[in-house]
């Protein structure tokens, strides 16, 4: 099954790292490779994260990294990589 990461999934790693990086570059990146690596399970597991309680849509899915959330969506033949928010925020309306 095909991963595609959304703008917007990029942009929020790319917002976190950036943060991360402030006191420790190595941390920033061991953290996005630990990302895709995490995100690389669903190629085979696809519905092995759960439904995101919020949404309580099946479709809607996520895998827990650390403290963050990394939100996504079950097609028919992709997963589409929606959003990573940490578990100290709200999550968006929608994703």
């Amino acid at each position: 099954m095909e991963i595609i990461f959304t703008d917007q999934f990029l942009s929020r790693i790319e917002s976190f790292s950036d943060f991360i990086a402030i006191d420790n570059i190595g941390a920033a990146l061991k953290w996005v490779d630990g990302i895709f690596d995490h995100c690389e399970q669903l190629r085979l597991h696809p519905y092995s994260g759960r439904i995101v309680p919020e949404f309580g849509r099946p479709e809607i899915r996520e895998l827990i990294h650390g403290s963050y959330r990394l939100v996504y969506e079950v097609k028919a033949n992709q997963i589409d990589m929606l959003t990573i928010w940490h578990s100290s925020q709200l999550p968006p309306d929608n994703p």
